[in-house]
């Protein structure tokens, strides 16, 4: 409907109408039709695309002279939009009595109203399409709510006849429902979470702050319960019968979602064939029921600390869909063939039902390759295939790093729990050849499914990775010259150019700010229906296909495997169907991700502060991880980080960005990332999750 309703607009004779005379014009007459038509432009009016005159006729908003962007709105009142979608375009001044009750951040539609001869624009607010703060989350206080990250100095007041049974010093989240410049806004509160004095309470404030759903709704619920917990007959149909392969999964002790499983075998012709085996998930969240919206909806499964907030309900994740061992199991399997060299010689992707032999884990993996006697002797039938599995992991690894795939070293932390909740310590996570070889073995999988449908030009969904900012790539490059490696610095910047640099730097005390610098310079990876490579890894093609249970991006990548080979469903309208959905999918999904990411971090971080709280007064080695022009922030080997303002120094110091270093005016010290230095806990804001440190 959308894409009729821009068609008929975008026409060069398009004369402008109201709502009715676009129904007359597109021939709509069911009711049906009707609601999806004023759906459709209520959506486009959101999105910016039209607007409508003084009459209420609808026409883009380009021929209507209006602009959006968003609003830098400043504390005196007056603000600038930033216009979406173009550097180059100037800000456009909106004084103080044309903002109507835009805030900061909002997503606004602009009439110009005054252009200057030196292309100096100001402008009037027409309407604000999407705001940027729609629910507060915070302390509920004699008639108002603090959030506890507010810098912006708003109040947000909860209206006399909304206060009843409100207790002071309440976690609420409300909704404001009255905007204003003057940054009084007025609220209404949704929903009580709980007592700000709670233990854990942090974590449920930070969960509704960011709007992830911990309930499944009803109509949900009653969808799960017709799902049977077991493989019924009927659903052997029509699948590869797997389950007198030797088949088994390796992950986290204590994980209970298992998405994926593999095999391997050596061929007669001295190749490896490779299975990688990922719960079905699409057979059971099956397009349009409230299953699916809601998975869509929520994205993503959600790492909070000590729990998970999971995409599926629990009888999916870690029930009918999750690849448990010695029950049968239904399951996409992706069986590569490659040859000693690490080419990838054929293919074949099937339905398939699985038997896993063993719920292995990274740490088992890892003391049979060691030879540990126990652990060998216990799993005595798989230990031949692990080996041969680290054979072939080393393969997949070496022929990728050649193809230029950046290898960042990333250190994972994992909180230790006491037996009331509290954090008890902070460990860093082992890495061993058992997580290397999984990781291979996905990769191949992610590639050889994108691969294959990026040949057959189907409408899909591919995990994207786009090409770094040129000018920081140029910066790096230039800092790395100026600390003594010899670098010819190349027009255009490939992969095998950075992993080379890392690769120079390893073990030296320029490797952390190395990585810090060519990680800032990198795009974030994201979903999207068009194959625009990734970067990173180094591949022309590369989806998300393994952990359905987890991302709805996989789901869908499952859904399209099912549609096209296995229903052979590839007719015009299908494919228009996909066309339509996967952009709006790949955003929403993106998004998902981010927030998830936003909240997992910002709630480790408290638990972290949590966990050093009790320890102030120490002394601690540590590492210069960051310099800013406010402080320089150090990492603990724990992976607690904490910032030195730059107030607290004993000496002035001047800050080089270009070089990243500090110097002391009057000692001449000079402090850069990388170096080792003792620091003192002088402070601590759990909730904040900020720590502060002095030099010693």
């Amino acid at each position: 409907m959308k894409k009729k309703i821009m068609e008929l607009i975008t026409k060069s004779d398009y004369q402008p109408v109201d709502a009715k005379g676009l129904a007359l014009k597109l021939n709509i007459n069911s009711a049906k039709d009707t609601q999806e038509l004023f759906k459709s432009l209520a959506t486009l009016e959101t999105d910016g695309l039209i607007a409508r005159n003084r009459k209420d006729k609808f026409n883009t908003v380009e021929r209507l002279g209006f602009i959006k962007g968003k609003m830098d709105l400043k504390r005196a009142g007056y603000g600038f939009i930033i216009v979406e979608g173009d550097t180059k375009a100037p800000d456009v001044f909106i004084p103080r009595d044309k903002i109507l009750d835009a805030m900061d951040n909002d997503l606004c539609l602009v009439r110009i109203t005054k252009r200057s001869e030196n292309n100096r624009f100001e402008g009037a607010i027409v309407t604000v399409l999407k705001r940027a703060l729609e629910y507060v989350v915070g302390e509920y206080y004699q008639g108002a709510i603090f959030p506890k990250n507010d810098d912006k100095e708003i109040l947000f007041k909860v209206k006399p006849q909304n206060r009843k049974g409100l207790l002071d010093h309440t976690i609420v989240k409300a909704k404001i429902i009255h905007y204003s410049p003057m940054r009084i806004l007025d609220c209404l509160v949704m929903e009580i979470i709980g007592d700000a004095n709670t233990p854990g309470i942090e974590i449920l404030e930070a969960v509704a702050t960011y709007g992830l759903e911990t309930e499944f709704p009803e109509a949900v619920k009653a969808e799960v319960k017709l799902i049977p917990q077991q493989v019924i007959k009927e659903e052997y149909q029509g699948r590869t019968d797997l389950r007198e392969e030797i088949i088994f999964t390796i992950d986290g002790d204590d994980t209970k979602d298992i998405d994926d499983a593999i095999s391997l075998q050596l061929k007669a012709n001295g190749n490896y064939e490779l299975g990688v085996h990922i719960a079905d998930v699409s057979h059971y969240v099956q397009e349009g029921t409230e299953l699916d919206k809601n998975a869509l909806r929520r994205g993503t499964s959600v790492y909070l600390a000590d729990r998970v907030i999971p995409m599926l309900p629990r009888e999916l994740s870690n029930g009918i869909c999750s690849l448990n061992p010695q029950v049968d199991r239904l399951a996409i399997s992706c069986i590569m063939e490659i040859d000693k060299n690490g080419n990838f010689i054929s293919h074949k992707i099937i339905p398939s039902v699985i038997k896993s032999r063993y719920q292995m884990t990274y740490g088992k993996v890892n003391k049979i390759i060691a030879a540990d006697l126990e652990t060998s002797k216990q799993y005595a039938d798989i230990v031949p295939k692990i080996m041969m599995m680290q054979q072939l992991a080393k393969i997949l690894y070496r022929v990728r790093t050649e193809m230029g795939s950046i290898n960042f070293e990333t250190i994972e932390p994992k909180l230790v729990f006491g037996n009331e909740g509290q954090v008890i310590d902070i460990v860093i996570k082992d890495r061993g050849i058992a997580e290397n070889i999984i990781e291979e073995f996905m990769l191949a999988a992610n590639q050889t499914i994108a691969n294959h449908f990026m040949k057959a030009k189907l409408p899909f969904i591919y995990r994207v990775h786009e090409t770094p900012d040129a000018e920081k790539l140029a910066t790096l490059f230039k800092f790395a010259k100026e600390i003594g490696y010899q670098l010819k610095i190349p027009k255009a910047i490939k992969p095998q150019d950075l992993q080379k640099l890392l690769t120079d730097v390893e073990g030296t005390t320029f490797e952390k700010v190395i990585n810090m610098m060519m990680l800032r310079s990198m795009a974030k990876a994201r979903y999207s229906e068009e194959n625009l490579g990734h970067y990173g890894l180094a591949f022309a093609d590369y989806t998300h296909f393994t952990s359905p249970i987890r991302r709805y991006p996989d789901t869908i990548v499952h859904r399209l495997i099912r549609t096209y080979l296995f229903e052979n469903r590839i007719d015009g309208n299908t494919i228009t169907h996909f066309q339509t959905i996967l952009p709006d999918i790949s955003l929403e999904t993106s998004k998902a991700e981010r927030t998830a990411m936003l909240c997992e971090r910002e709630i480790m971080d408290m638990k972290k502060a949590e966990y050093m709280a009790p320890l102030q007064g120490h002394v601690f080695d540590g590492v210069v991880s960051t310099l800013t022009k406010f402080g320089m922030f150090v990492e603990l080997p724990n992976t607690v980080e904490g910032l030195i303002h730059i107030s607290s120094f004993s000496e002035a110091i001047d800050f080089n960005e270009e070089k990243m270093l500090y110097l002391g005016i009057s000692s001449r010290k000079v402090y850069t990332i990388g170096m080792v230095v003792k620091v003192k806990l002088i402070g601590v804001d759990v909730l904040k999750g900020r720590i502060d440190f002095v030099l010693v």
